[in-house]
């Protein structure tokens, strides 16, 4: 387990690590990661409102080709 407060004293420092983060302008791959990073929101992992209209619609299309009695669902 490693103690975040002390400083290694084994640990060699390589040239190339403080460039490990940093993107060039010809990356696409880190320019497209920070895109995405960018784009993620918290509302993409919620039901969109647009996918539960078109499943309704769709299982409405169902039950008029099957011939469903919609008058069941009323009462008289």
């Amino acid at each position: 387990m490693e103690n975040e407060g002390v400083e290694n004293a084994y640990k060699i420092d390589s040239k190339f690590s403080k460039y490990k983060d940093a993107t060039v302008p010809g990356d696409m791959r880190g320019s497209w990661g920070e895109a995405r990073k960018a784009g993620r929101t918290k509302g993409n992992r919620d039901i969109n409102f647009r996918l539960v209209v078109i499943i309704a619609v769709l299982v409405l299309i169902v039950w008029w080709f099957f011939d469903f009695d919609l008058s069941l669902f009323t009462r008289f």
